[in-house]
C-alpha cells in the first residue's frame, strides 16, 4: 500500500516492503513510476527490506522549493531514510536517470552505501549521444518533440490533462496488476510530472559533469546491467529504422554502459538478453540475481 510521509515540510509518496536486515533503495528513471517496481520488490521482500519512493513532483509526492538537481534528490533521499528511521547500510538500485542518482549517492555517502546495481544506467558521459547523426530517428521523435510535449502538458490543469491525454501502457506495463495500471495511468496524467521532468532535464548535463568530476566509489561492490544492444538493433531494423543509425546508437550506448565498470574495482557486467531499456519489467530475474550477488560480495 502506498503511503505518505512528511520530509522537510513536503509530503513524499513511498512504499516499504519486507523486514530483512539489508535495505534496498530503488531510484527510478526520469518519468518513471515506482509502480513498475512493485512486483520485483515483493519478490525481494522475502530476504530484504525494499524502499520505493517518488521524487518531488512524481506521483503524489509534492513539488518543493528545492531544485530538481541530482544533488538535491540525494539529500532528499537521505532525509527520507532518516525520517523513516532506516539507518542501516543500503544497496542502491538505479535505473536510467536514477542510475546517475545512484552513482552520486555512492560518491557522497560511501559509508552509507554497501552496494550499487546500475540498471541500463545513464552514463556521466551521455552527452556523447548528442553528437550521433540519426536523422531518420530524429525525424520520427526528437528531444525537441519531447520537450514540446512536456511543455504543453505542464501548463494544463489536472482535469484538462486527463481530457487530452490517455496514456497507452507498454506490453510489459499491461502485465502489472489492475491497481498498479490504474495508478500508473494517473501518474502520467499529472501536470507536475511534466514540469518536473523538464526541470530535471535542464540540469541533466551539468549534473552529469559534476558526478564525473567526483571520481569513483572504488570500495563499493558494483554490478552494471545493460540492455541487449544486438536485440535492440534487430528490433529497430524490423521497425524500419536504418541499420546504420540504430547500430550507431546502440553500440555507443553499450560502450557507455561498459565504461561504468571503472566506477569500482569490484565491478561486474551483466547483459540482459532479449531485454531493452525496461529491464526491471522484461527481465526482473536478472536484477534479483544481481542484488543477491552484491549482497554476498558486500559481506566478504
Amino acid at each position: 500500500m502506498n503511503r505518505m510521509i512528511e520530509v522537510n515540510e513536503y509530503d513524499v509518496e513511498y512504499r516499504l516492503f519486507g523486514s530483512g536486515e539489508r535495505l534496498i533503495v530503488v531510484m527510478t528513471g526520469m518519468g518513471g513510476s515506482f509502480e513498475e517496481w512493485v512486483s520485483l520488490s515483493e519478490q525481494l521482500s522475502e530476504s530484504y527490506q525494499v524502499l520505493l519512493y517518488h521524487r518531488p513532483g512524481y506521483g503524489e509526492s509534492e513539488m518543493n522549493d528545492y531544485s530538481s538537481r541530482i544533488s538535491s534528490h540525494i539529500l532528499e533521499c537521505t532525509e527520507l531514510l532518516n525520517t523513516l528511521q532506516l539507518h542501516q547500510p543500503i544497496l542502491v538500485v538505479g535505473h536510467s536517470y536514477g542510475g546517475l542518482c545512484a552513482q552520486h549517492m555512492a560518491k557522497v555517502f560511501p559509508n552509507r552505501v554497501g552496494g550499487v546495481v546500475l540498471v541500463d544506467s545513464t552514463s556521466h558521459d551521455f552527452s556523447i549521444l548528442d553528437d550521433i547523426e540519426t536523422p531518420v530517428m530524429d525525424g520520427q521523435y526528437s528531444d525537441d518533440d519531447w520537450r514540446t510535449m512536456c511543455h504543453s502538458y505542464a501548463i494544463l490543469s489536472k482535469e484538462e490533462l486527463v481530457k487530452v491525454h490517455q496514456p497507452e501502457l507498454s506490453l510489459e506495463q499491461q502485465g502489472l496488476s489492475s491497481d498498479a495500471r490504474a495508478r500508473l495511468k494517473r501518474f502520467y496524467q499529472s501536470p507536475q510530472l511534466y514540469k518536473t521532468m523538464l526541470e530535471e532535464e535542464s540540469f541533466w548535463r551539468d549534473d552529469a559533469a559534476i558526478i564525473k568530476q567526483m571520481g569513483t566509489f572504488s570500495s563499493i561492490p558494483l554490478i552494471v546491467i545493460g540492455r541487449d544492444h544486438e536485440a535492440m538493433i534487430q528490433e529497430g531494423i524490423n521497425g524500419g529504422v536504418p541499420e546504420s543509425e540504430i547500430r550507431l546508437l546502440e553500440e555507443t550506448w553499450h560502450e557507455l554502459i561498459h565504461q561504468q565498470l571503472s566506477l569500482s574495482n569490484q565491478s561486474e557486467l551483466i547483459i540482459a538478453e532479449n531485454a531493452g531499456h525496461q529491464i526491471h519489467l522484461q527481465r526482473p530475474d536478472i536484477i534479483i540475481e544481481a542484488i543477491h550477488r552484491i549482497e554476498r560480495a558486500s559481506r566478504i
